[in-house]
């Protein structure tokens, strides 16, 4: 068992930390996605400049959760199973685009003070933390599903980054 926060994998504690700032802003889930999507798209623009691939997958993301799941509060926990489950609430979504994109620069700012040691940890915390609103909020099913979607974007990034992203 570990003793201290800085001795869990860097993904985990800097996951958390995103996490922990969402909940704590109410966040919906829709924002939440298309926040996150964001700053990790800007991330990889910087390195690989603007790719129409990058393009597709936000599309993709806005696109993925149903019009009942948009609104629903990212909630920062998974309830074990046989635990009493928390019905979802709802949240008022930002004003878009721009209270997107104010979220995903406070997001980005956070992630800068925390000083992730490697873009991989960077990226890694910020698709966890995608996958565990989704299914906090939704289901395990409906996190699965956006993992594929994941799991797509980032065969196609291998493709073109030579099959690393570092």
């Amino acid at each position: 068992m570990r003793s201290s926060k800085e001795e869990r994998p860097e993904q985990v504690r800097l996951g958390e930390e995103i996490m922990q700032f969402l909940v704590e802003r109410e966040t919906s889930l829709a924002d939440t996605l298309e926040a996150l999507t964001t700053v990790m798209l800007h991330v990889l623009s910087a390195r690989y400049g603007k790719r129409d691939e990058f393009f597709r997958f936000f599309e993709q993301v806005s696109k993925f959760l149903a019009p009942t799941e948009r609104d629903l509060a990212v909630v920062g926990w998974i309830p074990l199973p046989g635990a009493a489950k928390r019905p979802p609430r709802t949240v008022t979504m930002v004003e878009r685009p721009e209270g997107i994109l104010r979220l995903a620069t406070e997001v980005g700012e956070l992630i800068t003070k925390c000083g992730p040691k490697s873009l991989e940890d960077g990226l890694n915390a910020l698709t966890g933390t995608m996958l565990t609103a989704i299914e906090a909020a939704c289901g395990r099913e409906r996190a699965d599903e956006f993992d594929l979607l994941l799991r797509g974007f980032s065969t196609e990034m291998h493709g073109f980054a030579g099959g690393r992203v570092q």
